[in-house]
């Protein structure tokens, strides 16, 4: 939802794009804005459509997340090419992305008079972005990314940075060959925090309010492998504290906050939405 949304009633959707001006079936991330009136939505307007489309069907991204100016910031993954995309500028895939409400390019986006490269990218070196969330308090961009076998990663994600994917990384190929040997890299980011075995972390939040005044500022990011929601404690910029929350709950695609301070989960399997309540 736009941060001015009971002015403006604006809805924003991140979605699979289909490439109709290709013979192939080849689609994109895409992102779109909407009011919704009557269940239907009206007023579409296309914001953001990835380039290259390819024909692979994983590593689309992509969570959505306004921050306190009003930009919004999205990641796009490689599309499965992790050789083709994360390490340049010319495409929009592996990276994260930050535009105004409208789809227009901030001018202070880091690569905005970069010759040749995508105006609306703020990082790059990305695998699979899969949560986005803004700190309320301090204005940080955080990140969950899925590596390969193993080297998942929570990101801190600043302006210009490079994290890396595929020079760099925690995890090896499916079929426990060697990705690469290396696990940091003069010029390239090290995650805040890395899972292995992998979790695959996706939707995420900081939690806010009263309701749950003991994990004030604490992260919540589910799991879509093990069933599960992490919560993770922070210090700063580090992670100093993790715990596993309702383990077996099902694949936890999502995890918000709602303005009265109570958590709800977007659960794929089952498909079902539940709430978080405090137990004193």
């Amino acid at each position: 939802l736009h941060p001015d949304y009971d002015k403006n009633s604006w809805i924003y959707i991140s979605y699979s794009a289909l490439d109709t001006t290709s013979e192939k079936r080849t689609g994109s991330t895409g992102v779109m804005r909407a009011r919704l009136s009557e269940n239907k939505l009206t007023d579409q307007e296309i914001l953001f459509i990835g380039s290259p489309a390819t024909d692979r069907g994983h590593h689309w991204g992509c969570k959505l997340a306004f921050d306190g100016k009003g930009y919004l910031f999205f990641g796009v993954g490689e599309r499965g090419q992790h050789f083709d995309f994360p390490q340049r500028l010319d495409n929009t895939n592996g990276k994260i992305h930050r535009i105004h409400d409208d789809g227009r390019i901030p001018a202070d986006n880091p690569f905005v008079n970069t010759p040749g490269a995508i105006k609306s990218i703020y990082s790059y070196g990305h695998r699979n972005p899969q949560g986005t969330v803004i700190h309320p308090t301090t204005g940080d961009v955080w990140e969950t990314e899925h590596g390969p076998m193993g080297g998942d990663e929570l990101n801190l994600i600043k302006p210009g940075m490079n994290y890396g994917w595929p020079v760099i990384s925690y995890g090896i190929n499916y079929d426990g060959t060697v990705l690469t040997e290396l696990t940091e890299k003069e010029g390239m980011e090290q995650p805040v925090f890395q899972w292995t075995p992998s979790i695959a972390p996706c939707g995420m939040t900081v939690v806010t309010g009263d309701r749950f005044k003991k994990w004030e500022n604490n992260m919540l990011v589910g799991s879509l492998r093990f069933d599960y929601i992490e919560r993770m404690v922070l210090d700063g910029q580090k992670v100093v504290h993790t715990e596993k929350l309702a383990e077996g709950i099902g694949r936890v695609r999502n995890v918000v906050m709602s303005p009265d301070g109570l958590v709800y989960i977007g659960l794929e399997e089952p498909g079902m939405i539940v709430r978080l309540v405090p137990v004193e």
